[in-house]
């Protein structure tokens, strides 16, 4: 993955930036949407960001998306969700360093961003939104709320590949065969996450999750649903019948 990917063709609003990132000592590029009356209002803004899917990069999900970031009144930034690391754990929290301690630190300073938790929110496709639930669930003071589309768990389920590709009809099955397993109290793994933080995650985290039925990843959302259910932790799950893997589709 390069550090540095402007768009071949930009949305209207949507400007090609970067900042040094002293993780990777390195340049990185980043895509952001001002709203049209952004500067002549003077005021302070909500702010998205939203982390694309594996191969991906800052500027391949800015036109998938349009319709959304251009239907609320909110600065979207797309970020570069590069890492030097091999693995996926620890690329993960590469990521979130990079994410927590340095990107938002700078589009904070540099743009009139509200800087509050409730408007602060991630969002994030397939291994995207993975890595965006990720975060705002492990920091919940940080982020208000979070829409995972087509998250890719099964790296952080510590089980290999068993969710992925199994028939919608198979994952209520699966979900209870993992918890009697007890998966969920396996180091890293995403639903331990999930349960450690659940009070605080009740009251202060605003959670999206939206697949299609015909997607490889629908096992992973539906055990995700399913534990969020078993905790009573609110969520909106949004299924989106006959559709595979596409971004666009399920936005």
């Amino acid at each position: 993955m390069n550090y540095i990917n402007p768009p071949t063709k930009s949305p209207q609003y949507v400007t090609h930036k970067t900042f040094y990132s002293q993780v990777l000592n390195h340049e990185i590029g980043y895509n952001i949407y001002l709203p049209p009356e952004y500067e002549d209002s003077g005021e302070r803004y909500p702010v998205v960001y939203h982390i694309h899917g594996w191969m991906g990069n800052e500027s391949t999900e800015i036109w998938p998306l349009e319709k959304v970031y251009k239907g609320r009144r909110a600065i979207t930034i797309f970020v570069n969700a590069v890492s030097s690391e091999e693995s996926y754990f620890e690329s993960l929290l590469q990521i979130e360093s990079i994410i927590i301690n340095e990107l938002i630190p700078h589009i904070d300073g540099r743009y009139r961003t509200d800087i509050t938790r409730e408007n602060r929110m991630l969002s994030g496709f397939s291994m995207g939104g993975n890595m965006a639930f990720y975060y705002a669930v492990k920091h919940t003071g940080l982020f208000g709320s979070v829409t995972a589309y087509a998250g890719t768990y099964h790296h952080l389920y510590n089980k290999g590949y068993r969710t992925v590709g199994v028939a919608p009809e198979k994952a209520i099955e699966l979900f209870e065969e993992m918890m009697r397993e007890e998966w969920y109290l396996e180091e890293n793994n995403i639903l331990c996450l999930v349960r450690q933080n659940a009070d605080k995650i009740r009251s202060k985290l605003k959670i999206n999750i939206h697949i299609g039925t015909a997607d490889i990843l629908f096992c992973d959302n539906e055990i995700m649903h399913l534990y969020l259910d078993s905790l009573n932790i609110p969520h909106e799950y949004r299924i989106f019948e006959g559709i595979d893997h596409d971004l666009e589709k399920i936005s």
